[in-house]
């Protein structure tokens, strides 16, 4: 069959037609509060796409400008991409297992986080220790990727002699020095600039060992949307490709790579790449760099990753991991499910990298170019984000830079994370297995094994330190695991009135609130009176109870019941819906403040 098939010929709806069907479903409620969602960044998300808000596609082809598509014509040989695996165990023989079974079993590079001064990663304190982490790998056919933070500058040495006593040299991949300051200086708050800066210029005789990294992890630790992260990362980007043009250094944005996170929003995680390409092919143009020298990887974010039912975070990896690949990322550097509770087990480390193999392998993201192009929605949201980071970036800029507004920069992602965090608190942006549908009996897996610390002293920092206030670093999980974790086996007891037709709604409601905080809720049958109630509190144990029914059963029973319970010793009495009833000390209801709720009921016990 060779002809066209113009499927839309017979059919000429309009986007007005369209939105008159849509208003005589809606019955008279506001269309934008209804079915349009605003992302953090202010864009609109609306319920259907066509051709009217993208009337000029701009988007071209992949491997030609202006790169939205991907810096490639041709699809990923075999449809693989560098699967990176992250190694952080602090004992260096472990570590080093690890990171040889990683590479024989599918994984095709190395993150390794390293601990030069008592913190996280793989404690390593001489050139020695870094030697035997790496002992067996094949540095010329398995690119390592550092990541030593505070003490890159001293670990880019001792790598580079590491390179060269193997014999590791010329064109052959070596990795990436992982050289960040600006990054470290957001996270710690101090840093050697002068000195990783030189470190990273200093390319000779590696001209393919990357030494710079423009990385978005702090920003995204601190809150950051997508747009401030873009922006960010551009801003880091243009401040080491100017030290390595000013150095006299040869095609320097082969010396960097960018790196983005990666989280459980797949459209968002796809559009942030498509449009950090887009901005940094107009940054390069303007530069007179090309474009296709630049790595741009994605790694999954930290921010997400909950140590509350973990099992969830398989879930939330895979999501990850397929937006960064249907984006156009590099390579990607997925964290093992049981990450956010220490060093991962062998589970974790097995998952993580077998989900990045099962993508690869068996749904064949890797073989299409660009899958998500052409998508109306997709087109939409990367123009408007690349115009919302460019704008972010632009401030950056004007402020000085990344390191002179290092502080307003921060800020501006403190906003934002507020914003975020008040959605976390009343639930309109939920975490599965948090602070919706948590799981008070959880199985949780076995954590890796903790080595002894390593009492060596640590590797002193050398140079001048240039100090800010850092940026935090916080899980969105945090305050719900929090309360989890302190609230013992506090319970609260469902006061449930009325046929099961009346209460078991609002009851279930309820006990997944309290749950969200680790309180147990206990209830029976539907009481027909307050005494029968209270008479059943009372023998429950609890402190505090709930009244659940319908607004019916509450108008003739809810006042009498709160009293009831107040004299048979609760501290504090919740009523499941809303209303004015005397005794109710706390209505919860949808968009009710979760967090508020739990925290004064942890008070009260």
């Amino acid at each position: 069959m060779t002809e066209n098939l113009d499927l839309a010929s017979d059919y000429s709806p309009t986007r007005e037609q369209w939105l008159a069907a849509v208003d005589k479903v809606l019955k008279g409620k506001d269309f934008d509060k209804t079915l349009v969602t605003t992302t953090l960044d202010g864009l609109r998300i609306e319920p259907l796409y066509d051709s009217y808000p993208t009337a000029h596609d701009e988007s071209g082809f992949p491997g030609f400008d202006p790169l939205i598509r991907g810096a490639q014509a041709a699809p990923r040989e075999n449809g693989q991409w560098d699967i990176r695996t992250r190694t952080v165990h602090p004992d260096a023989a472990i570590a080093n297992a690890q990171i040889l079974d990683d590479l024989a079993n599918g994984a095709t590079s190395v993150e390794l986080l390293l601990d030069l001064g008592g913190g996280e990663g793989v404690s390593v304190r001489t050139p020695g220790d870094l030697a035997r982490v790496l002992d067996g790998v094949v540095l010329d056919a398995a690119p390592v990727s550092l990541r030593a933070g505070a003490h890159a500058a001293v670990v880019a040495g001792w790598y580079r002699d590491l390179l060269a006593a193997k014999g590791v040299h010329g064109a052959e991949p070596a990795g990436s020095l992982g050289i960040d300051p600006v990054g470290t200086l957001a996270t710690t708050g101090e840093v050697a600039m002068d000195a990783q800066m030189m470190a990273a210029m200093d390319v000779s005789n590696t001209p393919r060992l990357r030494t710079f990294l423009a990385s978005g992890s702090p920003a995204s630790g601190a809150g950051a949307s997508e747009a401030q992260e873009i922006g960010y990362v551009l801003s880091v980007a243009l401040l080491y490709l100017r030290a390595l043009i000013d150095d006299g250094v040869d095609h320097p944005g082969s010396r960097i790579t960018l790196e983005v996170t990666a989280d459980v929003d797949v459209f968002a995680t796809v559009a942030k790449l498509r449009a950090l390409r887009h901005c940094l092919a107009t940054v390069l143009e303007n530069m007179g760099q090309p474009i296709d020298s630049v790595q741009i990887v994605a790694v999954s974010a930290d921010r997400w990753l909950t140590t509350v039912d973990p099992w969830v975070n398989i879930l939330r990896g895979t999501a990850a991991t397929l937006g960064a690949v249907v984006g156009g990322a590099d390579s990607v550097t997925l964290a093992p499910f049981d990450s956010a509770g220490g060093v991962p087990g062998d589970l974790g480390r097995r998952l993580a990298r077998n989900t990045q193999l099962l993508l690869q392998d068996e749904s064949g993201i890797g073989r299409v170019l660009d899958p998500a192009g052409g998508s109306w929605y997709i087109e939409s949201f990367t123009d408007e984000l690349a115009a919302a980071g460019w704008k972010f970036f632009q401030r950056i800029e004007a402020a000085g830079g990344p390191i002179e507004a290092i502080d307003e920069i921060g800020a501006d992602i403190a906003v934002v994370a507020q914003r975020r965090d008040q959605q976390i608190s009343t639930r309109k942006y939920p975490i599965t297995g948090v602070s919706e549908f948590p799981l008070l009996d959880e199985q949780r897996p076995e954590p890796g094994a903790e080595p002894a610390p390593d009492t060596r002293p640590p590797v002193p920092l050398t140079g001048h330190l240039h100090t800010e206030t850092p940026w935090p670093q916080d899980r969105l999980a945090d305050p719900y695991e929090e309360l989890r974790e302190n609230a013992g086996d506090a319970t609260v007891f469902l006061a449930n009135l009325g046929p099961i037709a009346a209460h078991t709604a609002r009851a279930t409601f309820a006990a997944n609130l309290f749950a969200a905080g680790g309180v147990r809720a206990v209830s029976d049958e539907g009481h027909s009176d307050a005494d029968a109630a209270a008479a059943a509190f009372a023998a429950s144990g609890a402190d505090i109870a709930c009244i659940c029914s319908s607004d019916d059963v509450y108008a003739d029973l809810a006042a009498a019941t709160a009293a009831a319970l107040k004299q048979a010793g609760a501290k504090r009495v919740y009523l499941a819906g809303k209303g004015d009833y005397d005794g109710v000390d706390e209505y919860i209801h949808l968009g009710v403040d979760v967090l508020d709720v739990l925290t004064r009921a942890e008070a009260t016990r």
